[in-house]
């Protein structure tokens, strides 16, 4: 990775870019991976869901920069336990961008470990990150970064809407 990348902690002058960065994941999924989500969400409900977790201490939102823009971000946070599993601190990677020419360059790879670390930190036990079952790239991304399958959700179309 070349030095010219700048890894920081997100502040709340990065919401803008965050969102962009996010509606722009939202695109990518809906055109390949999943239909039903919402590109609304972006900035409506997520423009309140960002804003938390750049202030809120319990979350971690890291962005990266290039020549002064930001052309990815990490935002994960730590939650309650899941109740039919042994008690421990458990953290999620919530979602993760990075715009596609600049792929390639391990920015991803730093900001999962760098959201590692700060869980590490937070003596969190367990990171869980949920990518849709046919994002083949995402999927293999997590597990060469320590992830491993542990859950797969099923799920059937009944109705039309």
């Amino acid at each position: 990775m070349k030095d010219n990348f700048i890894f920081r902690t997100a502040t709340i002058k990065d919401l803008n870019d965050v969102l962009r960065l996010n509606f722009e994941l939202f695109k990518l999924e809906d055109k390949k991976y999943d239909k039903t989500l919402n590109r609304n969400w972006t900035y409506r409900e997520g423009k309140k869901f960002f804003r938390k977790r750049i202030l809120w201490k319990k979350s971690f939102m890291e962005v990266v920069e290039y020549k002064g823009k930001t052309v990815g971000y990490l935002c994960g946070e730590i939650f309650k336990g899941i109740p039919w599993r042994q008690k421990a601190v458990y953290a999620e990677l919530d979602n993760m961008f990075v715009e596609g020419k600049y792929r390639g360059k391990k920015l991803g790879t730093k900001l999962v470990k760098d959201f590692l670390n700060w869980c590490k930190k937070k003596k969190v036990g367990y990171v869980e990150v949920v990518a849709s079952f046919s994002n083949k790239n995402a999927i293999g991304f997590y597990n060469r970064s320590g992830f491993k399958d542990y859950a797969l959700i099923l799920e059937t179309k009944i109705s039309k809407k």
